[in-house]
């Protein structure tokens, strides 16, 4: 029975694979045929719909029933909606059984697709094809994932374990194909996410994203607490409800407008199709488990725009385009006079706004460059900021647009502040930056979990809570080389003027003429069916790349398995390991289309089963061990196993010590670790296998009722007991004594009573419920053994152990009212003389015909024959008994009847986060089963008893402190090379408490100090002060000032250039008093002149300042 599945998707997104394509610009494809030159390689395949089996139905694939309906008709006639269909194809040497489902609930009751104009909307339409389906590969339900639309072929996504594959029909735009007959099939073109050639880009391509910061800071990252109680939005304050975790179903109704470019490259006829197939991918992926909530993108309204819109501008600047289109959006959402409003008169609401364009579009700028969408974090619920722009690339539009509605919900890319896609972190996923080879496609990635969770929780998204009435929705043997030849096929690829390059085997790789005229080759080999010619073959047709006779086929080959491997090491050193064997299915492998070979590729068996010395550290707990040393939310923390209850028996689930959580360590114990204490069955590959009790895997050993291991059962006595005595009430009350060494112990009240079992030593010790304290049931180790006091609320309390005990008991009863009867049996082992073999005797019987193997529906009872003692009829082992006297076991039928509804109830999901209370869900149908392996799904209103949850909260628990960075500050100095320097808190979870740095790891504390360098800094300069004084007070003379060699911050430095130093001195006059000296005045040489003499020699005695200052020198000269 088909359940709930793991929708897949992503795939081209916003790094494209990478090729050896360059250009010199971001190429927009006209067409398909121009689309399909620039894939690196691509196949033809013909599609043909099966059924459940595999047989050939018909060579129409489309969706050729009559199932347009208005909202107005009754619910879909079964006869026009096909639930379930099937199909078969082939590419890439592979082979593929699609087992497809209807899609159901993916578009409102309201949904109406409009068709607008310049002047608004010119017409409008509510009818809607049931041709959009999901599903899986027939026989991998839970390794690959399908959505796939028939409404004009096969258009959609097929992603296995290794290798996600886009198909869509081949479009017949050559007169080549004119001849083609659908009656036969129509070829499609099928194509692998890796085959996507990436462009030679500006820059790479990316998702942009709009409002990423407010004031520098993240909008979920608070100094007190996880949210705001509030934001601005344009000047006004939206009120916010306080942040809890409550998960509900929420439901997107989503707007999304085609501009009219879209419909100029898809064409009026196709274009509501192929919008809707994108969006059936959008859909599924946000029902995937990964995203930890449960969110239904429901497409409301389609907008086609024929013509610009007045309000609305569209170019390659995404940011201004995507401002734009909200504007514009809101309009319509709050109906304003604006031209472009339309009246209410039934058209849905919308809670969220996709617009798909065929622009290239980029960040920042009005040029084409990488960017493939862009969006606002968080605006989800904020009318003007719900909303995206993305660009087509095809069905990976899809990966786009479910990318830019996560920033909606307030995500970051993985990696880009949070630890996924990091070293040593799990690979970033669909809300990846960029595509690598570590990307993981498939799902949502732990921190866009947290992202909506916390966006949700928060009170932000309370816009998506009601749910809107849903309309039941469905979405949407010619060889093809003999369609198109080796021609036609290089034409795909390379373009119009394109043709076959007679080089080399064509079935291996074909060769075309590129348009530089060269021969290339993509390393593809032609579509089989397509013509050769070899030494030996004259005329053939490529077979999965060899040259075979033409019109036919190689034999297929089933294949059959080789011989099996040597035994592989042991997984345990003592105490009962496993070691492996493999074998492959090479002997012959398949080929031909033959069959894989069916059977057991891995066997196991038991090895080192002799018991751990002791004092050996148990198994389990040194597995929990080992994780001692890995932090665990940047702490450390003792972990040892955890033994309670409603957690996989074969997954290391660890209690931390000292706190009250526990988490999964790992979701397989090593192989041979016991299941339980109880048991001797071993985990291997993360499942519980049967060991018999001589250690031996699969074994059918058993113990006798002295758990003796393969014994007859003569080393023990059974003793019975009934305890009603009538005793006074309020003490304790002894029962029976149980000697040292006593085997399968069981205690039981008749009857529900106050009264309380107990268990005590000789020594008056008590084990369970002495000292007038009622003890929770559970297990207790007590005497060597695991005693299980169980306390049901509608049954009698009891207490059980398989022993043997290692010392004498007391079975106890705290009597708090009469005593309605106590039931015991245990059995003691004693000491025979002689051989006990030959006291007695053994038979083969029949036991008593066991309860049918099912309550309705058809099911078995059987008479199991086993080997019993004669003279006490317990069961021994049966090599007891004479081997060929033992009769066949009896069988027969029992409840052929059909069941009656019932609710199927599946394992729940992860929970969506490990502490501070997540949400995890599970799949809850009604189910009626009406044969051993045949069952058939019901309304929910076929099941009479209440609805099971699908949801509930988990892992409540505290998370332990983390650290939280504060921003970034400025770069110092302002150039050349510097530091930024930030404050890092050690937080609670939900950031509302500060604690002590001791509380968080040291090791994982993020940097407080980065370099950083805001550019290079200028280079140092001379720097010359003010001229000094003229030296001489009149005539010529020197004057001085500093020259310095000065960085920009004002030190002195010496890189200066010697070559541009400005001088330090200079050559100056003054101007000198021509007053003449009069005769009354002494003519002599002023004293503080010093170089009269000077003057005298270098004859200066002609200028009248000399002549003043050196008077009596100069006399006569």
């Amino acid at each position: 029975m088909e359940i709930l599945w793991k929708t897949f998707t992503w795939i081209l997104s916003l790094v494209m694979a990478s090729s050896e394509f360059h250009s010199d610009y971001r190429l927009s494809y006209s067409s398909q045929e121009e689309f399909l030159t620039y894939l690196e390689h691509y196949q033809l395949t013909i599609p043909i719909r099966v059924d459940q089996n595999g047989a050939f139905l018909s060579f129409t694939v489309k969706n050729d029933k009559h199932s347009r309906r208005r909202r107005s008709m009754d619910p879909i006639d079964p006869q026009q909606a096909v639930s379930k269909l099937f199909f078969k194809l082939s590419a890439y040497g592979k082979h593929f059984h699609l087992n497809l489902t209807l899609n159901t609930d993916f578009v409102s009751k309201h949904f109406t697709v409009e068709y607008w104009g310049k002047d608004g909307p010119q017409w409008k339409h509510d009818f809607l094809d049931n041709c959009h389906y999901t599903g899986y590969l027939q026989d991998q339900h839970s390794t690959t994932k399908v959505a796939l639309s028939n409404c004009v072929g096969l258009h959609g996504v097929i992603a296995t374990e290794d290798e996600e594959y886009f198909i869509e029909p081949l479009k017949n735009t050559t007169e080549d194909s004119k001849h083609f007959s659908y009656e036969n099939g129509h070829p499609h073109v099928i194509y692998k996410k890796s085959t996507l050639q990436q462009r030679h880009l500006y820059d790479h391509s990316h998702c942009g994203v709009s409002d990423l910061l407010r004031s520098g800071k993240p909008w979920w990252l608070n100094d007190t607490s996880a949210f705001p109680s509030s934001l601005p939005i344009n000047g006004t304050h939206i009120h916010q409800r306080q942040k809890r975790s409550v998960s509900i179903e929420r439901f997107v109704e989503t707007l999304v407008v085609a501009d009219k470019m879209m419909v100029g490259y898809h064409g009026r006829k196709d274009i509501e199709h192929y919008i809707l197939s994108v969006m059936n991918i959008v859909a599924k992926l946000y029902r995937d488990s990964s995203l930890g909530n449960v969110v239904n993108i429901i497409v409301a309204r389609l907008i086609v725009l024929t013509e610009d819109q007045p309000n609305l501008e569209i170019n390659h600047h995404a940011d201004k385009s995507l401002d734009s289109f909200c504007k514009w959006q809101k309009s319509i959402l709050s109906h304003q006079s604006d031209g472009n409003t339309i009246p209410e008169n039934g058209i849905a609401h919308h809670d969220n706004a996709v617009l798909i364009t065929r622009y290239d579009i980029c960040t920042y700028k009005n040029k084409p460059c990488g960017t493939l969408g862009l969006a606002s974090v968080a605006g989800m619920c904020e009318p003007e900021r719900s909303c995206s722009i993305n660009e087509d690339i095809g069905l990976g539009s899809a990966f786009t647009i479910a990318h830019e509605i996560g920033h909606n919900f307030g995500m970051n890319h993985d990696g880009i502040g949070n630890s996924c896609g990091t070293k040593g972190h799990e690979a970033a996923k669909l809300m990846a930056a960029h595509i690598t080879a570590n990307t993981n496609p498939f799902s949502w990635s732990a921190c866009s979990r947290d992202y909506i969770t916390s966006f949700l929780d928060s009170g932000r998204g309370t816009c998506l809570d009601n749910e809107p009435p849903k309309r039941d929705f469905l979405y949407p043997a010619v060889a093809p080389g003999q369609v198109y030849d080796a021609d036609e096929q290089c034409r795909f690829q390379y373009g119009a003027t394109s043709r076959q390059c007679k080089y080399g085997e064509v079935c291996r790789e074909l060769w075309c003429l590129s348009k530089s005229n060269r021969c290339v080759t993509n390393s593809i080999p032609a579509a089989e069916g397509t013509l050769c010619q070899t030494g030996n073959i004259e005329k053939g047709w490529c077979y999965q790349g060899d040259c075979v006779p033409f019109g036919t086929w190689p034999q297929s080959i089933d294949g059959g398995w080789g011989p099996w491997s040597l035994w592989g090491e042991c997984s345990r050193t003592c105490g009962g390991g496993v070691s492996s064997s493999l074998r492959h299915c090479d002997s012959p492998a398949p080929s031909g289309g033959g069959k894989y070979c069916l059977g057991e590729r891995k066997r196991y068996r038991s090895c080192n089963t002799d018991p751990c010395p002791l004092g050996a550290r148990d198994f389990r707990e040194k597995q929990c061990a080992d994780f001692d040393n890995m932090p665990f939310r940047g702490k450390y923390y003792n972990w040892k196993p955890y033994t309670g209850g409603g957690v996989k028996p074969c997954a290391l689930n660890c209690l931390a010590e000292g706190y009250n959580f526990y988490t999964e360590r790992s979701p397989a114990v090593i192989d041979g670790t016991q299941c339980n204490a109880d048991s001797l069955d071993i985990c291997i590959n993360g499942e519980c296998k049967h060991v018999g009790c001589d250690n031996i895997l699969g074994s059918d050993a058993r113990e006798d009722r002295c758990r003796v291991c393969g014994g007859d059962g003569s080393t023990c006595d059974a003793i019975e007991g009934f305890f009603n005595d009538s005793l006074p009430r309020g003490g304790y009350m002894e029962v029976v004594q149980i000697p040292r060494g006593s085997v399968h112990i069981e205690v039981k009240e008749v009857a529900m009573s106050k009264n309380y079992i107990a268990l005590k030593s000789e020594g008056d010790d008590y084990y369970i419920n002495g000292a007038w304290t009622i003890d929770w049931p559970r297990k207790f180790d007590v005497a060597g053994t695991a005693f299980h006091y169980k306390r049901p609320t509608d049954e009698p309390e009891s207490l059980e152990a398989l022993g043997p005990t290692s010392e004498n008991l007391i079975v106890m009863v705290l009597l708090q009212e009469q005593n309605l009867g106590i039931r015991y049996k245990f059995n003691v082992p004693i000491t025979r003389t002689g051989s006990g073999d030959n006291e007695v005797g053994f038979t083969w019987n029949h036991q008593p015909w066991s309860e049918c193997s099912a309550t309705c529906a058809g099911g078995v009872q059987r008479q199991e024959v086993v080997c019993k003692r004669l003279d006490d009829n317990s069961i021994v082992q049966n090599n007891y008994c004479d081997p060929d006297s033992k009769p066949p076991e009896n069988q027969r039928t029992c409840n052929t009847e059909p069941c009656p509804p019932e609710w199927f109830i599946g394992d729940w999901l992860e929970c969506s986060k490990t502490c501070d209370g997540g949400m995890r869900t599970r799949a809850v149908l009604c189910i009626r089963k009406i044969g051993p392996s045949e069952e058939e799904t019901l309304d929910y209103s076929g099941c009479l008893t209440h609805r099971p949850i699908e949801k509930e909260p988990c892992n409540n628990q505290s998370c332990p402190p983390q650290w939280v960075a504060l921003d970034w500050s400025e770069c110092t100095p302002k150039c050349g090379p510097g530091f930024k320097h930030r404050i890092v808190l050690c937080k609670s979870s939900d950031l509302s408490k500060t604690f002590p740095a001791t509380q968080c790891s040291e090791e994982s504390k993020p940097p407080v100090r980065i370099r950083c360098s805001l550019g290079r800094c200028p280079p140092p300069r001379w720097v010359a002060g003010d001229w000094g004084q003229c030296s001489a007070q009149c005539g010529l003379g020197q004057q001085m000032r500093t020259v310095q060699c000065l960085s920009y911050t004002g030190q002195a430095s010496s890189d200066c250039p010697e070559t541009s130093r400005p001088p330090s001195m200079q050559q100056c006059e003054s101007k000198c008093d021509s007053t003449p000296i009069s005769s009354t005045e002494e003519c002599k040489d002023v004293n503080k002149v010093a170089y009269c003499p000077l003057v005298l020699k270098f004859k200066f005695c002609s200028r009248a300042y000399f002549r003043q200052m050196c008077c009596k020198t100069c006399q006569g000269h």
